[in-house]
């Protein structure tokens, strides 16, 4: 009722010779007191004004705060975010931006106080992201990962290898998997070309979330990973192998332990890996020790020749070893009795990322590779898919 009336006060009202100083309503917090002459109808032409501009000053507040973060956020400072978010540590941000630790400290306050809010506690002993800070790290990855993205589509079509699929690949998937899984995409499309990156297991998944692959094939431990953007398809499980040459003295044995090669010389792959990890691991529950490791690398060629002509030992996922000792034939699977837990061997993707037909008919391709040209018992089952939970360590 009472804005009824003021509408109608208002169409027989004249503009009144008193107009108040918005202005000076601004700075008093829109404190106003009427001269006494004024009439009421007066009253209500100015209550009715300074409603309005009081709506027209918090739009104007709000679309300065969204002009400010779209407009002074720049990608320098959402670099700098997602940095300081990786690594939990000014130091550390500093080393991997080449830069000054005084630079990352001087780029942090500037972007708080461009925001207006606090984006990392910092203390002595802890130096940790705020709700509103790790909000912004995760859309700074989400920024930067297209703009990767963006950069290997616009560079791949200017090349003309519009038909290139980029596969982040782990050591110790099944050669033949990938043979066959290409030979089946390119039945069906003779112009795909792929491309393999090579990373340990904890790796790929931030290269698949930088846009520097497509799709990844890795390992997971299904029931602990947490990233509810993956799509997982699971195509073999996997398990550890020893090898050792033809000529070894365990080569002869029907049945071993652990315990039966706590003394031997071991050739292994990095310790970033889950093989090498799960070796280290049984002997030391088996003979209470570490074992001496004598060589490490990551290229096969030369831990096959160690095994060979030097009588040491190495382990790698079984499909692999197993693809070692039939081709080659100059190294041999040991038969170990104890069970170690197997771990699933996948491909994944980014499910916020629309797949092309390429990635879908290799997807497709690899899962029917793996269920057919895989002979172990482990591996013969069907692939399924699944939202994974967290990766193995």
């Amino acid at each position: 009722m009472l804005q009824k009336n003021m509408v109608m006060s208002m169409q027989h009202l004249a503009f009144p010779r008193w107009v108040p100083d918005l202005t000076a309503c601004r700075k008093s917090n829109y404190k106003l007191i009427l001269p006494r002459d004024q009439p009421p109808r007066v009253a209500i032409f100015v209550a009715f004004h300074i409603r309005h501009d009081m709506n027209w000053a918090a739009n104007r507040r709000f679309e300065s705060a969204s002009m400010k973060f779209k407009q002074i956020l720049t990608l320098r400072h959402l670099r700098l975010i997602l940095t300081l978010g990786r690594e939990l540590s000014i130091s550390r941000s500093a080393e991997v931006l080449h830069t000054s630790q005084s630079a990352i400290s001087r780029g942090l306050t500037e972007i708080e106080a461009l925001l207006g809010a606090e984006l990392f506690k910092r203390t002595t002993r802890r130096f940790e992201p705020t709700a509103l800070g790790q909000n912004l790290i995760w859309h700074a990855e989400q920024v930067m990962s297209q703009l990767d993205r963006a950069e290997a589509d616009f560079n791949a079509m200017s090349r003309g290898d519009g038909s290139i699929i980029n596969i982040g690949v782990m050591g110790g998937v099944s050669p033949r998997l990938l043979v066959e899984a290409s030979r089946q995409a390119r039945l069906k499309a003779p112009d795909l070309r792929f491309r393999l990156l090579s990373n340990f297991a904890e790796g790929l998944i931030p290269d698949l979330v930088r846009g520097r692959c497509d799709l990844i094939l890795t390992h997971f431990d299904i029931r602990h990973f947490g990233n509810e953007d993956l799509a997982v398809d699971v195509l073999y499980q996997e398990k550890v192998a020893v090898m050792a040459a033809l000529d070894h003295p365990l080569s002869r044995r029907k049945r071993l332990k652990w315990i039966d090669l706590a003394e031997e010389q071991w050739a292994l792959i990095p310790i970033e890996t889950s093989t090498r990890r799960t070796v280290e691991q049984n002997l030391l529950l088996s003979a209470g020790k570490h074992n001496p490791v004598i060589i490490e690398t990551m290229e096969l060629h030369y831990v096959i020749e160690f095994v060979r002509s030097c009588g040491m030992l190495t382990a790698l996922p079984s499909h692999l070893a197993n693809w070692f000792e039939q081709e080659l034939g100059a190294v041999k699977c040991l038969p170990l009795s104890d069970n170690v837990a197997p771990w699933a061997v996948c491909v994944a993707r980014l499910k916020s990322r629309q797949l092309t037909l390429l990635e879908s008919l290799f997807i497709e391709s690899i899962k029917a590779a793996a269920a057919a040209e895989l002979p172990d018992p482990l591996a013969v089952r069907p692939a399924r898919r699944m939202i994974p939970s967290e990766p193995s360590r």
